[in-house]
């Protein structure tokens, strides 16, 4: 693939960005007078703030490269993450699960599954919790070392410190306070960076009707009937019909059920949002403000990578990268923001992908410092310490948070 020659305007359009969220960790650092501050933001967020908050710590590099990826790869189908795996989920959380996650005053949800079952339940929760939050961040750090290597040529292992150490100054800094606010800009960075790509690509393909026309070939050359990326529900009587290999049932039942309310009711990086919230009613809303834009982002998210497989077909194969005999679905968002954005709104477009992957990597590292302090720590190896000391252990538990997320990288 081309590699993508930013300009001086490009350049600073990123360091701006970075030169605010650090300043925003700087900032909130003065607020950090405890471990509640440090962990919870004092619970004092407002509800508009804590549900951007919640919808952006979704918004990672596995959420932003990986749905647009979906998109070319099975279409609109894609969009059933969204309105069957998400929003029935999130709005349970917000009427029947808040209450009891804040109204128990637990500062975790491997505490609250203490106070429900027992500490073995606890334990097991926050271990595996830990880990996969770890595991997580890393591959956040891969794929956006990997990008920046492909794209830019920069180096993958300096590539994977500045982003380690940008996410790292500013959580040290600020903690939880720092990371919700920040990744309230980094949503509308996010928005601001795709919405035009979005309307570029889609005006150039000929709008919905014309991407409709253009994506015939695509499932038609893989044997599937003539609308299949373009209907979401008629090509899912059986897993044959479409590319996702799914039937309505299992859709709704395994994603719409299982999986959804599994994520989005016990996750703590997204519940760690609304238990920030400044009140029961805050904490409910939450879910609720974020639900609005979630139902939004398929055409932020998923129609780009429908835009640049019809391009890729009807462009002769040649618009996509090919890796192993197969279009790079993962380079979907990248391809069209070098096709389709010049200089200085590449900048921007190039920024909200940055942002993207940051979002993800600070949500899961702040998640990690407060259930490995609270929930390991203080529970198994020093209970019974000052606040202050629990505070200390937190800074140091988003280095070791950091460091891991390296090595798995």
């Amino acid at each position: 693939m081309q590699q993508i020659h930013l300009g001086r305007i490009d350049y600073t359009i990123l360091l701006v960005y970075f030169g605010f969220v650090i300043g925003i960790g700087w900032v909130l650092k003065r607020y950090m007078k405890g471990s509640t501050d440090f962990f919870l933001s004092g619970r004092s967020i407002p509800a508009w703030v804590t549900g951007l908050a919640f919808i952006s710590a979704n918004l990672g590099a596995q959420e932003v490269i990986g749905m647009a990826a979906s998109g070319a790869k099975y279409g609109i189908m894609t969009s059933h993450f969204y309105w069957v795996g998400a929003i029935p989920a999130m709005v349970f959380l917000a009427i029947f699960m808040m209450p009891f996650y804040y109204g128990s005053k637990a500062r975790s949800v491997p505490e609250y599954l203490k106070m429900r079952f027992d500490e073995k339940t606890r334990g097991l929760n926050a271990i595996s919790f830990a880990v996969m939050t770890v595991f997580s961040s890393g591959i956040s750090m891969y794929a956006l070392a990997r990008l920046l290597e492909i794209l830019l040529g920069w180096n993958f292992h300096a590539s994977i410190a500045v982003s380690a150490i940008v996410v790292l100054v500013y959580i040290f800094l600020g903690g939880l306070t720092s990371a919700i606010y920040n990744e309230v800009l980094q949503f509308f960075m996010i928005v601001f960076g795709f919405a035009p790509l979005v309307f570029l690509a889609l005006k150039d393909i000929g709008g919905w009707s014309g991407l409709k026309e253009k994506l015939i070939p695509v499932a038609t050359s893989q044997g599937y009937a003539a609308g299949t990326w373009t209907n979401s529900w008629s090509h899912m009587g059986k897993v044959t019909d479409n590319p996702m290999g799914v039937e309505w049932l299992g859709m709704i039942m395994g994603l719409g059920f299982v999986l959804s309310f599994g994520y989005w009711c016990t996750d703590f990086l997204v519940v760690q949002r609304a238990m920030a919230a400044n009140s029961m009613s805050a904490a409910r809303r939450t879910p609720l403000i974020a639900a609005v834009p979630k139902m939004l982002f398929p055409a932020l998210v998923i129609l780009p990578g429908m835009i640049a497989i019809a391009l890729h077909y009807a462009n002769g194969n040649n618009l996509l990268p090919v890796k192993d005999g197969a279009p790079d679905y993962n380079m979907t968002i990248p391809v069209l923001l070098v096709k389709y954005f010049p200089t200085g709104l590449l900048g921007i477009g190039f920024t909200a992908l940055m942002a993207s992957f940051m979002s993800g990597m600070a949500g899961n590292v702040t998640a990690f410092n407060t259930v490995w302090t609270y929930d390991i720590y203080q529970s198994y190896i020093a209970p019974k310490k000052s606040d202050e000391h629990y505070l200390w252990m937190g800074r140091w538990a988003t280095v070791f948070g950091i460091l891991i997320s390296v090595g798995c990288a």
